[in-house]
């Protein structure tokens, strides 16, 4: 097809007028009619409209041939079931071609921001052609070292795409050093580590740029600093509650852990380090079945609970433990297992596994037991202290009190 102009005629406007006036045409009839106009005298939306109809038509079209089909295959008539079958291959082939697409593109590209954008998204919706590609080139080479590594993204223009930061990387920092940003061209940087730009309108290549630097980040505390190699010291972050716990900076590329700063010396190019935070959450401590305001004496009784890990690492070994100083309680089991979990994940104190989601607790199994003795006054107020503890030592606690009836 000729270059599309955005000049309107008064004889196309009618003859593409023609479908949205009356009946919907036949996917192939308007297939055919987009082929023969001249398209060259159309205006952009002409065309697309024209296009939205041909594939309402082909929707409506198919549904009915998988319908036929469906009911060819259950009253055994092959012959009806593969001329649905045709049809659906045929409708399979009205699509728009390259020539058309990349003339659609180039008059998309003239057009100002906003129409821009939404224009090129439907063209991406709509053309088998158009699918801009936009390349992490993450290349670097040394004398002991060639990387020569690509991501691709393809995705609707100007969407947002969230370039990789350097704790996304996991190119040896001691070798090419720290991630400075993404460059059009390998030797300035265009975007920052991170950044979210709009998604290209077409193919374009982005280019990691390397710098000589010791870098530390912290997610928690949304820190990031950038030392030289000749005057690195190391941050000692401050947790920002209780529960968290600074476990050290670890670099993820070269598996070097730092927990004495006094000890650490930059090697190479530089290094990328993040710090490390144990943090582990107790919530909804749960007396199972009765309520807690209102305890039964004489009765054994179930306590569940959840937890949540938002620290930065993984916790191994947990164990919970179940205490109190009320005279009137007798534990009859006050220890549970719980094994690990994730980073950023939740899990309860009988779930089989952890998920990035809140859990339910749910049944006695791995649960702990006490009984509330006679004794107890009405009204007794009783403390409870529920400790995680996991393999380096490192605990949590979550208090709470329940109610004799």
């Amino acid at each position: 097809m000729k270059r599309i102009r955005t000049t309107v005629i008064t004889t196309v406007l009618l003859a593409f007028g023609m479908f949205a006036l009356g009946a919907t045409p036949t996917a192939e009839k308007q297939y055919a009619t987009i082929q023969q106009e001249d398209l060259t005298t159309t205006s952009l939306q002409d065309v697309m409209s024209a296009y939205d109809t041909l594939n309402t038509a082909i929707a409506t079209e198919a549904q009915d041939a998988r319908q036929q089909m469906y009911s060819a295959r259950a009253k055994g008539d092959a012959d009806a079931y593969y001329a649905a079958l045709d049809t659906l291959r045929t409708l399979g082939t009205y699509t728009m071609s390259q020539e058309t697409s990349d003339t659609l593109l180039q008059e998309i590209l003239a057009l100002d921001d906003a129409q821009k954008a939404e224009d090129a998204a439907w063209l991406f919706k709509n053309s088998p052609y158009y699918h801009p590609m936009m390349t992490l080139n993450l290349a670097a080479k040394g004398d002991s070292f060639n990387y020569n590594f690509t991501q691709s993204i393809q995705q609707e223009p100007a969407s947002d795409v969230t370039l990789p930061d350097a704790s996304q990387l996991r190119i040896n920092s001691s070798q090419v050093g720290i991630l400075a940003g993404w460059g059009l061209t390998a030797d300035e940087v265009t975007y920052k580590p991170g950044e979210t730009i709009p998604m290209s309108y077409t193919d374009q290549t982005l280019y990691a740029i390397y710098q000589e630097g010791v870098q530390f980040t912290d997610s928690l505390n949304g820190t990031s600093v950038v030392q030289s190699l000749d005057n690195v010291q190391v941050p000692t972050p401050v947790a920002n509650d209780s529960s968290t716990i600074f476990a050290g900076w670890y670099d993820r590329s070269t598996r070097t852990l730092i927990t004495d700063p006094t000890t650490y010396t930059v090697q190479g190019k530089g290094a990328s380090f993040e710090a490390l935070w144990k943090s582990l959450s107790i919530d909804n401590v749960t007396v199972l079945y009765y309520d807690a305001s209102k305890l039964p004496t004489n009765t054994q009784l179930g306590i569940g609970f959840t937890y949540a890990n938002a620290g930065t690492v993984g916790l191994n070994g947990l164990k919970a433990t179940l205490s109190t100083d009320s005279e009137y309680v007798k534990m009859l089991k006050d220890t549970l297992n719980l094994g690990s979990i994730g980073a950023g994940l939740q899990s309860t104190n009988n779930s089989p596994w952890a998920t990035s989601e809140k859990q339910d607790i749910s049944g006695e199994a791995n649960t702990f037991r006490f009984l509330v003795s006679s004794d107890a006054p009405s009204g007794t107020t009783i403390p409870f202290t529920v400790t995680l503890t996991n393999d380096k030592g490192d605990q949590w606690t979550q208090t709470f009190e329940c109610i004799t009836r």
